[in-house]
């Protein structure tokens, strides 16, 4: 495991907010899915969402997505002021595992835009 401290990012808190439809001037999205998958003896938090755009002026466009917010350090540990769960994170730096996260995720889960943070 410490081997792959040095490859991520300074641990961060995850909101869990599934459901929650955000709203912008062009469209919205909404996470609907959160899974957890172990590789590489690393546990390994993504979450799927969809995103539509039907408000702009450039016409209508939708697509599915994964936010992959990294290694989970400590799942659902407290809850925000609204009684959402938050976990602890730590955000995927390497390249490499990156790259093995996004093809797993295209291969599993028919997903072509992946997102890390």
């Amino acid at each position: 495991m410490q081997e792959n401290e040095a490859k991520t990012k300074m641990a961060k808190d995850y909101t869990h907010e599934l459901g929650k439809q955000i709203r912008s001037i062009s469209g919205r999205y909404m996470l609907e899915r959160e899974e957890r998958i172990e590789m590489e003896g690393l546990d390994i938090f993504y979450v799927v969402g969809n995103a539509v755009v039907d408000s702009s002026c450039c016409g209508v466009w939708g697509c599915r997505y994964a936010l992959v917010p990294g290694y989970v350090k400590k799942w659902k540990y407290r809850s925000d002021a609204q009684g959402n769960a938050i976990s602890l994170v730590d955000p995927i730096a390497d390249e490499d595992e990156r790259r093995k996260i996004k093809g797993f995720l295209m291969r599993e889960e028919s997903i072509n835009d992946v997102q890390f943070w």
